[in-house]
């Protein structure tokens, strides 16, 4: 259970923090994300800082009872114009001592209330290495359907990784099988 555990969208001001969880992520799960360490870590301070101040993103962050961020997963909503309904779940990262305790499907479920509060959202999508069994569970769970999978979609220093590409709809009365 993720008791005591509040979620809130991320403001400018939480960047650096923001920038360490993040780097943890890449650090301690590597093969989940399609960038790297060295990539991200690399950027600048401004970087993190704009990203969380894009007007077509929210970042929203978990954070225990001692206001430490343990949690992370960032909305993107489509920019053309006949992609606008959508929005891409993305960068999402629960701190190892904390999964299986619901932090995750606590980030998902106000992911998924923030994009309901988007005018003309209908569909979120995501992307997830078909091997991170607990996220694709997950996922799963919370009404996701799988439509692809892309093989060999990242190649690391040792092995090829293929991504699966899941979408449900935002609305709230969306129930699955």
């Amino acid at each position: 259970m993720s008791i005591g555990i509040s979620i809130r969208k991320l403001v400018p001001s939480d960047s650096g923090i923001y920038r360490a969880l993040m780097l943890r992520g890449y650090s301690e799960h590597d093969s989940a994300f399609t960038s790297t360490f060295e990539e991200r870590a690399t950027k600048l301070p401004e970087w993190w800082t704009k990203r969380l101040q894009d007007p077509t993103t929210a970042t929203l962050g978990a954070f225990d009872t001692g206001d430490s961020m343990i949690g992370t997963v960032r909305l993107e909503v489509f920019q053309r114009q006949r992609e606008r309904h959508k929005i891409n779940l993305a960068a999402m990262y629960v701190m190892r001592d904390y999964a299986g305790k619901g932090v995750g499907r606590r980030l998902v479920d106000e992911a998924l209330n923030e994009a309901r509060k988007m005018p003309g959202i209908e569909t979120m999508s995501l992307t997830v290495t078909a091997d991170n069994l607990p996220a694709v569970r997950l996922y799963g769970k919370v009404g996701f359907l799988e439509f692809g999978r892309e093989t060999r979609a990242v190649k690391t220093a040792t092995a090829y990784l293929d991504k699966l590409h899941m979408w449900r709809p935002v609305s709230a009365d969306y129930v699955t099988q």
